[in-house]
């Protein structure tokens, strides 16, 4: 799994995602405009904005078309805890946590199949360079050692959005204060 993620954030494929950084962070910068004297939640704002860029540059989607995803992928970690104890008998939050489950399952399913089908129907070449294209890719492989099953497709997807997101969106926020508290 490691190397197709390094494939997918090769230092060419990452001057190609340039412009929809720029596009995202433009779109930000943008709203922050309009509420000029307003105060702003920046971590808010960051996770939107790493949202829109993981969505943009590694599954080829807006983070409008993905927010359903993200916003299963944020509710579904605070459930965890409570529902891996449990095997036999379900609360509230565990049938919550197990619906959740199943949207993202859906969700990621709809991504994957998307890009197939514009395969498959000649729209595109093939299934892409970004992350998104490469995992179908390493499902459909015929080495099987190099073979990913659906399961493992979906718990990359599920890790990437989240890992890459939370992380970021708390690395620039930091950053922001800091540079804040220190003008110098």
């Amino acid at each position: 799994m490691r190397k197709l993620a390094n494939h997918a954030f090769h230092g060419e494929n990452l001057k190609g995602m340039i412009p929809a950084m720029i596009d995202s962070v433009e779109a930000m910068l943008g709203r922050w405009k309009q509420n000029e004297m307003k105060e702003i939640e920046a971590f808010q704002e960051f996770k939107v904005l790493t949202s829109e860029i993981i969505s943009r540059t590694a599954f080829g989607s807006s983070y409008l078309e993905g927010k359903n995803l993200f916003d299963m992928l944020t509710k579904w970690p605070s459930l965890l805890p409570e529902t891996t104890l449990k095997i036999f008998l379900k609360n509230q939050d565990d049938i919550e946590s197990d619906k959740l489950e199943r949207g993202m399952r859906d969700s990621i399913i709809k991504m994957i199949t998307a890009r197939e089908e514009e395969v498959l129907m000649g729209k595109l070449d093939n299934y892409g360079t970004d992350f998104l294209g490469l995992l179908p890719k390493a499902h459909h492989e015929t080495v099987l050692a190099k073979k990913i099953t659906i399961d493992d497709l979906i718990d990359e997807c599920k890790t990437f959005y989240v890992a890459g997101h939370e992380t970021t969106a708390s690395s620039l926020t930091w950053t922001t204060l800091l540079l804040a508290i220190h003008t110098d």
